[in-house]
C-alpha cells in the first residue's frame, strides 16, 4: 500500500500520532490543521501504561522518557488522607510500566517532530467529506478561500466537537455534556518540595475535585473541577478557584497562589456517550475524541488517541484493500473504546457526586478496597499492548 495517499484532519496529539504511524506503514500524509500555526492547548496530561507501549511501537520511547515523569497515582480526601495509594512500583509490576505525567505541549512537539512540520499544512478547516469506494475528498476553508484535497484514506482527528463526524453521522446526537466544569493550570517550579516517590494526587470533596501531577521540569500540573449546568462558572478566577479550594489539604492553596491567573484553563467536559453504529465511512476513519471522546476522569482521552493510531497503521500495513483495514480498525477500536468512554461518564457522576451522604459512602468504599482489586480493575485500560491486526 506505499505511495498511497492520507490526509489527517487535526494537527492534536491523535492526529500527529496518526501521521506518525501512518508515515511508518509507507504513506505520503498530509495533516491538516485550522489553527495558524501548529499548536496544542492544554496544560497537563496523563501517559498511561498503554500509551507508553503505543508511543513505544511509534519509535518515540527516548523522547518520551526524557520529558516525561515517571510516578504512581493515588487518591486522597479533602482532608488529605489518603484512601487508595498505587505507587510507581505497582503499577510496574502489574502492567510493565509507569504513568507518566508531562506537558501537553510536549508531547505534541515530540510528535510534531517525528512527522515533520513540512507535512503539517496549517489554516485549514475542514467543512465536509464526500466519501467514495475510491477515495474520499475534503473540502476546507482556508484564508484564501474554498479548497478541495483528495485522498485514499480521511483519517478525521478534529475532537470531541467534530464537524466531520457531524457530516457523516448526522441523526448522532454529538458530543454529551459530563455535568462540570474543570480549571487547569501549571504552578512554577519551586513551590513543592520534589518527592523521592512521585505521585498523581487525585483529591475527592461532594461536588468537586483538585489533582495535581509533578512534572519533569519541577513545575506541578494542576486542575479543579466542579459540578454544575453546562456554560456556568465562565467567570471564575483563579481567586475563586483559591476560595473553593484553598482550604483543602496542602499544598493545594500554594499552588493556586503561585499560578499565573492570565494562564488559566478553562473548559465544560464532554464525551461521547452516545456510541457511534460505526468509526468508519467509505474511506473515512474516525479517531481519538471525533470517535470516542471519554471524560478526564479516567485519564485514557490522549492514551486512546495514540493507541487509535496504533491500530490503523497497523490494519492498513496488514490489508492490501482500504476497505478492509478499515473494518479492522473499526472492529479493534470500537468496542474497547466505547466501553471506555461509558465507563468515563459513570466515573464523573461518581466522582462529582455533592450529596454528602452519597460521597461519605463513596469514599469509605474507595478506602476499603484493597490495592490489589484497583491495580486488576484498570486492567482493562492499562493493560493494553499493540498486536498486529486481525
Amino acid at each position: 500500500m506505499a505511495e498511497h495517499k492520507a490526509v489527517v484532519i487535526g494537527g492534536g496529539i491523535g492526529g500527529l500520532a496518526t501521521a506518525c504511524g501512518l508515515v511508518g506503514a509507507g504513506w505520503d500524509v498530509t495533516v491538516y490543521e485550522r489553527a495558524p500555526a501548529p499548536r496544542e492547548v492544554g496544560a497537563g496530561l496523563s501517559v498511561a501504561p498503554n500509551a507508553v507501549r503505543a508511543l513505544d511501537w511509534l519509535g518515540l520511547a527516548e523522547p518520551l522518557r526524557a520529558a516525561a515523569q515517571p510516578q504512581g497515582i493515588g487518591v486522597k480526601s479533602r482532608a488529605g488522607r489518603w484512601m487508595v495509594r498505587l505507587r510507581e512500583a505497582d503499577l510496574v509490576g502489574r502492567y510493565g510500566a509507569p504513568m507518566y505525567a508531562m506537558h501537553r505541549g510536549d508531547l505534541h512537539r515530540m510528535l510534531l517532530d517525528a512527522v515533520g512540520a513540512d507535512r503539517v499544512c496549517t489554516g485549514h478547516s475542514a467543512v465536509a467529506v464526500d466519501t467514495a469506494e475510491d477515495g474520499a475528498v475534503v473540502h476546507f476553508e482556508t484564508g484564501s478561500g474554498p479548497r478541495e484535497v483528495r485522498a485514499d484514506l480521511v483519517v478525521a482527528a478534529d475532537g470531541v466537537h467534530s464537524r466531520v463526524r457531524a457530516g457523516l453521522f448526522p441523526a448522532h446526537t454529538g458530543a454529551t455534556y459530563a455535568g462540570y466544569v474543570c480549571w487547569r493550570g501549571i504552578a512554577p517550579a519551586g513551590v513543592v518540595v520534589p518527592d523521592s516517590d512521585p505521585m498523581w494526587t487525585d483529591t475527592w470533596g461532594r461536588g468537586g475535585r483538585f489533582g495535581a501531577a509533578p512534572l519533569a521540569d519541577g513545575k506541578v500540573f494542576w486542575y479543579a473541577s466542579a459540578g454544575g449546568p453546562e456554560g456556568s462558572m465562565t467567570e471564575v478566577t483563579l481567586a475563586d478557584i483559591a476560595a473553593r479550594f484553598g482550604a483543602w489539604h496542602a499544598p493545594i492553596a500554594d499552588l493556586l497562589a503561585a499560578s499565573d491567573p492570565a494562564a488559566l484553563l478553562r473548559n465544560d467536559i464532554y464525551y461521547v456517550g452516545d456510541p457511534l453504529p460505526t468509526f468508519t465511512r467509505g474511506r473515512v476513519a474516525l479517531l481519538g475524541d471525533a470517535a470516542h471522546a471519554v471524560t478526564p476522569d479516567i485519564g485514557q482521552g490522549a492514551c486512546l488517541a495514540v493507541e487509535d493510531a496504533v491500530v490503523l497503521a497497523q490494519c492498513v500495513s496488514a490489508h492490501d484493500d482500504v476497505a478492509d483495514a478499515l473494518r479492522a480498525y473499526d472492529a479493534a477500536r470500537r468496542p474497547r473504546t466505547q466501553r471506555l468512554a461509558a465507563v468515563s461518564g459513570r466515573s464523573a457522576r461518581v466522582q462529582q457526586v455533592a450529596h454528602p451522604v452519597a460521597a461519605a459512602l463513596r469514599d469509605l468504599a474507595v478506602r476499603l478496597t484493597p490495592t490489589k482489586v484497583y491495580l486488576e480493575a484498570g486492567a482493562e485500560a492499562l493493560g493494553w499492548r499493540p498486536e498486529p491486526a486481525v
